[in-house]
């Protein structure tokens, strides 16, 4: 294993995008590329075959065999960086896991099946042209209603003192550069949706959420609808991934169009 260099962008990017949806994150460090950046590995194997990892609060890799997978369990047990997730293909996921369970401790949660859906075409319900992006100036609104839907997808309060600095700049970094979206009424969020990872092709959304005053009243399918629409004027492609007991989230994805591509899984630390 080693770190990519600013001469093995071309190559490491090549490798990601043999599947530019799933490895949407890590095509996105590439793209932003820091030359000081650590964290993005090559991992080869005895037949000099070449994959990729990203070592960092979040871990995730790309084109990598059982046995690169080896490799990069050995180079967790002494990271520098303590990972707190796991994140990425099923088999890739459980075949590190497998690994470095023994010495990362018990996970908090498993999520073992989650549906990584695409859609590359317009949505199939018309949009809430009212669905907007969420300004700087609305930090104070959009932070309660992020933290809120934190809570209910992961179970930990984001804006507990140990974490809310920050998921506070996270937040706010959404909002400066205009990943955010929102529908209002009367002044109040009543929908939210952000661009939580971007390549050159592929948006990944995440933070899907609506009040829960305004559930069951058929709002998210239009709303996100529209966010999708402005999305796709960006890129081409927009994709997210969703817990394969969230039944009401995979008919709403459906319906708008979005077909299931791979199955992600996520073990959090």
């Amino acid at each position: 294993m080693r770190p990519v260099t600013p001469d093995d962008l071309s190559l490491a990017i090549q490798i990601a995008q043999i599947d530019p949806i799933a490895n949407c994150f890590l095509i996105s460090k590439l793209i932003d590329f820091n030359p000081t950046d650590t964290q993005i590995l090559f991992v080869s194997d005895r037949d000099k075959n070449l994959g990729l990892a990203y070592v960092g609060i979040n871990t995730t890799t790309a084109n990598c065999s059982y046995e690169m997978l080896t490799h990069l369990a050995d180079y967790l047990m002494q990271a520098p960086i303590a990972t707190s997730s796991i994140v990425g293909k099923r088999e890739d996921v459980f075949g590190l896991w497998q690994q470095v369970s023994s010495f990362l401790g018990s996970a908090r949660l498993i999520r073992s099946d989650q549906p990584l859906l695409f859609l590359d075409k317009s949505p199939l319900i018309a949009p809430n042209t009212q669905v907007r992006l969420a300004t700087i100036d609305e930090l104070e609104k959009v932070l309660p209603v992020a933290a809120m839907m934190f809570r209910e997808e992961v179970g930990i309060d984001p804006l507990r003192p140990a974490t809310r600095a920050v998921y506070q700049s996270r937040v706010l970094e959404l909002l400066q550069n205009q990943r955010t979206f929102v529908l209002t009424d009367e002044n109040e969020i009543i929908f939210k949706v952000d661009i939580g990872v971007q390549s050159d092709t592929v948006i990944q959304i995440q933070g899907v959420w609506v009040a829960p005053s305004h559930r069951g009243q058929r709002i998210s399918a239009p709303a996100l609808a529209a966010a999708v629409v402005q999305m796709r004027k960006r890129v081409p492609t927009v994709s997210l991934y969703v817990n394969d007991f969230n039944y009401r989230a995979l008919r709403l994805y459906r319906s708008l169009g979005f077909e299931q591509v791979g199955t992600f899984a996520s073990v959090m630390l």
